[in-house]
């Protein structure tokens, strides 16, 4: 049986810092560096195997076509003891609920804990939990060829209904509605499309490696 590390191309693209510091937590917890992409290198998984994983669709892939377990990074930091919590000062912050995942009720309630012990107050939207249909750009555009082919069961056979292509200022709009609803500045997400979206509608996305590996002051 052997971990393997999938760090998330665009987290790791867009989230630097963090991801930066997350990749030097796995390595010393687990003794592992990151393994790359999840497009190719969901093959050299076996059934003996965990991945580690940080993105809703990396897990997606590699549920797909793979019989490896999965963690994802935020159950392996919500049960680390050792691990040391930023502290927010009861600070308020809305959560979005990332449709990629919307089954998958253990990563929402780990985010949520996580949350919980960096002393965030968390503030739910309406949709939240199963009923969120919320996933950025990722959902306002037609499914991407990989995605389709990698993920064929869920995105081209169960939901392809989820996806709706708008133009780039229909996307902002409707991004902006959404963000209407939000009473707090902030927005935590744990899904790369989700941050972008809660930008663009006019607030302040952020992906919790973002909370959980802050930027030194």
């Amino acid at each position: 049986m052997a971990y393997y590390y999938f760090p998330s191309c665009k987290s790791t693209a867009q989230f630097k810092e963090a991801s930066k510091k997350a990749r030097t937590y796995i390595n010393q917890k687990f003794g592992i560096t990151p393994i790359g992409c999840c497009r190719p290198n969901h093959k050299k998984l076996t059934s003996e195997d965990t991945a580690i994983i940080v993105c809703n669709n990396c897990a997606a892939v590699i549920e797909e076509n793979t019989e490896a377990s999965i963690e994802f990074l935020w159950q392996i930091i919500d049960q680390d003891t050792d691990f040391q919590f930023p502290d927010y000062h009861g600070e308020e912050i809305t959560i979005q609920d990332c449709w990629i995942a919307f089954e998958k009720r253990y990563v929402q309630d780990t985010v949520r804990s996580l949350l919980h012990k960096m002393n965030i107050k968390v503030v739910e939207l309406e949709e939240n939990f199963e009923s969120t249909k919320f996933c950025g750009v990722n959902l306002l555009s037609p499914c991407t060829e990989s995605n389709a082919a990698l993920v064929h069961k869920r995105y081209v056979e169960q939901f392809p209904h989820m996806f709706t292509p708008m133009e780039p200022a229909e996307q902002v709009e409707h991004f902006r509605k959404h963000c209407e609803q939000i009473e707090t500045e902030r927005v935590v997400c744990y899904c790369k499309f989700c941050t972008d979206a809660i930008n663009m509608g006019g607030k302040e996305g952020i992906h919790i490696l973002e909370l959980l590996f802050p930027a030194e002051n």
